[in-house]
């Protein structure tokens, strides 16, 4: 019987190892990512979660050293860009975050190390919800309020 090869498949089996540039591995990141979000399968989830994680364990340690020469030139552009990354969930959605995280924290499952990285990760979305909830909305002007 023939193995039929998916596109999870291929995403699951490609070749990566601690040799792979950081922006190959940044880019199997979101492949990764966005394949489990996507997918059905909790064996697929799985795979992808682990592949998800080992990418990420190969980052970790790189985070802080000097980009390679060879990689100057990738990371050089002529003009600006006209899209830059945010990060800007919906504030129901935030909340959610806010919510997941503190029953995960709560859980007693985690290890020391998992509880310090999922109470930062609290910390954090917790104090850009509460600044998103308690942003300014209007401006005030002599022509009346106006919405920011």
């Amino acid at each position: 019987m023939a193995t039929t090869l998916t596109p999870i498949h291929a995403l699951i089996t490609r070749p990566f190892s601690h040799l792979t540039d950081f922006i190959e591995l940044a880019d199997n990141c979101e492949r990764y990512v966005e394949a489990m979000v996507e997918a059905d399968d909790p064996r697929d989830k799985l795979a992808l979660c682990g592949r998800l994680s080992t990418s990420l364990s190969l980052l970790m340690p790189t985070l802080n050293e000097p980009i390679p020469p060879e990689m100057v030139d990738v990371l050089t552009i002529d003009t600006l860009p006209t899209h830059l990354p945010v990060f800007e969930p919906e504030t129901d959605t935030l909340c959610r975050y806010c919510q997941e995280l503190t029953q995960l924290t709560m859980s007693g499952m985690l290890t020391s190390e998992q509880q310090r990285v999922i109470e930062d990760l609290l910390f954090d979305l917790v104090s850009y919800f509460s600044y998103r909830l308690k942003a300014p909305r209007w401006l005030r002007t002599e022509q009346g309020d106006v919405l920011l």
